[in-house]
């Protein structure tokens, strides 16, 4: 089986799942997730300028490499 981390458009429920490693329901991976992109130094900002607006719930793969550059690959 393959572990490598692939960059493509991902809904961002299945993001924050995949960070979480399925151990939490997926409204609290997702709150996990928000609170991350809130508190990483400059990423909010980063996705902004990407496009990505709060309420969106498919990531672009420039919006995924913005999260992954900053809070490491799931």
């Amino acid at each position: 089986m393959n572990n490598e981390f692939v960059f493509r458009p991902y809904g961002k429920a299945e993001l924050a799942m995949a960070y979480t490693q399925g151990t939490m329901s997926e409204r609290s991976a997702l709150n996990w997730l928000n609170r991350e992109i809130k508190l990483y130094p400059g990423l909010l900002e980063k996705l902004e300028q990407l496009g990505y607006c709060r309420r969106q719930r498919m990531l672009t793969i420039a919006q995924l490499h913005a999260i992954v550059d900053c809070i490491g690959v799931p």
